[in-house]
This record gives C-alpha cells, structure tokens and sequence, in this order.
C-alpha cells in the first residue's frame, strides 16, 4: 500500500504571504446546540445548530531580517475572512522571532468591516532578526536579554440576536504588552510611555541570577 495523500504543509490563514512563513496553523469549530432537560435530569431535546464560531491562529517566521514591524498586519482587521484580535511575537536569543496571530469568524452575519481597528506602535526592536529583542532597553543595566515577548491586542465584544446566531462586533480596549526576561538583575523600572505591571528577580545556587519585566501600554483607535 501507498503512502495516503495527507499534505505536511502548515497553512497560512491569513494568507500574509511575502516573507511570512507559516510554521503552524490551528482551525477549530465551535458549534453550539441549545438543550432541554426532563424533570429527571435527562436530556429532552437537542434543538437545531446555531452559532457557528471558527476560531484560527497561525504561526510565522519572517524571512527577513528588517521590516517586521511594519509589515504585520492592524489588529481588529479583516484579513482573509478572519478577524485579528491578537499579534504576538517572540524572541529569544538563539532564533528568529516567531509571530502569532489569532483570530475567528461567524458563520452567521461574519465581520466584514475593517473600519474598527487599532493602530500599531510597533517597538522599533522587532526587526525580524535573530536573537532576543530587548524591548525595555534595560541590557544597559549589567544585564542581557535571553527572550521577550510582544503581544498587541483588542477586546473583541461579540453579541448573539433573537435565535441565538451572531448578530454584531466591536473592538475595544486596545493593548500592547511586554515581557522581557535578563541574565542578571535589572536596577531600572521605569519604561518611557509605559505601565510598569510586575518586575521579578530569581536568585539561584545553581544558575546566574535572572529578573524580567513586564510593562504594558494602551492603544488609541484608529
């Protein structure tokens, strides 16, 4: 017997294409079915499906070592039949930076307007290079970036009508957030136009001592 035709090729949802590599793709549907129970505790009926949610996300390298953060796409966007409501990249000091995108879609009044969106202050650290983005600045400090993590994101408000099916969306409370992870501990707190939200130090026996930051700002609409 034959090798079955079964693809090895990770999708690109969003279809981003350029130099966005796609790594991982994720596709799940929710279907949701109303119920009836008996005065026994027994199910009754099982009504029709209604509101149908796909949820995706998909993971890419960029193949190339500059222009990263000006290519990525708005969040609260329409892209290829999804909308976005999470951009996350991660960095670490022996790679190049892996983006993640999530979104979703209704099959019953689907969003389709990109006017609701959130600008994107991209840190100028995220270029698509290899190795740990210190986006906090701190490494200046007598300490080195090991990995950071940037996520920028909306609040997305989804709300069903009469017969349970989606009915309409809105983005709100647009984010970015930050961590940073060091060898050493870092001494400055403050981040220019940034929330502070934790800073940890971790002292070992075993290891070089290590501290992160975590730092978040709000976004205006575009």
């Amino acid at each position: 017997m034959t090798d079955k035709a079964v693809a090895l090729e990770a999708g690109d949802l969003f279809n981003l294409g350029g130099f966005f590599i796609p790594q991982n793709s994720v596709l799940s549907t929710e279907n949701s079915f109303a119920q009836m129970i008996k005065a026994n505790g027994d199910f009754e009926k099982w009504s029709d499906l209604f509101n149908i949610l796909t949820n995706v996300t998909t993971t890419y390298k960029f193949n190339a070592d500059t222009g990263l953060g000006a290519a990525l796409p708005n969040v609260g966007k329409v892209t290829n039949g999804y909308i976005i409501t999470e951009i996350g990249v991660r960095s670490v000091y022996n790679d190049y930076p892996e983006i993640t995108i999530t979104g979703h879609q209704h099959a019953e009044n689907p969003h389709a307007d990109d006017r609701v969106q959130y600008a994107i202050s991209i840190p100028g650290d995220l270029t698509g290079a290899i190795g740990a983005y210190d986006i906090a600045g701190l490494a200046a400090n007598e300490v080195c970036a090991t990995g950071s993590t940037y996520t920028i994101s909306v609040n997305h408000l989804d709300a069903e009508c009469a017969d349970g099916d989606h009915w309409v969306g809105q983005n709100l409370q647009g984010m970015e957030s930050v961590t940073v992870e060091y060898i050493g501990h870092i001494s400055v707190f403050t981040v220019a136009g940034w929330v502070v939200r934790n800073h940890t130090i971790n002292d070992s026996n075993e290891a070089f001592d290590t501290s992160s930051i975590t730092f978040e700002k709000y976004l205006i609409r575009v």
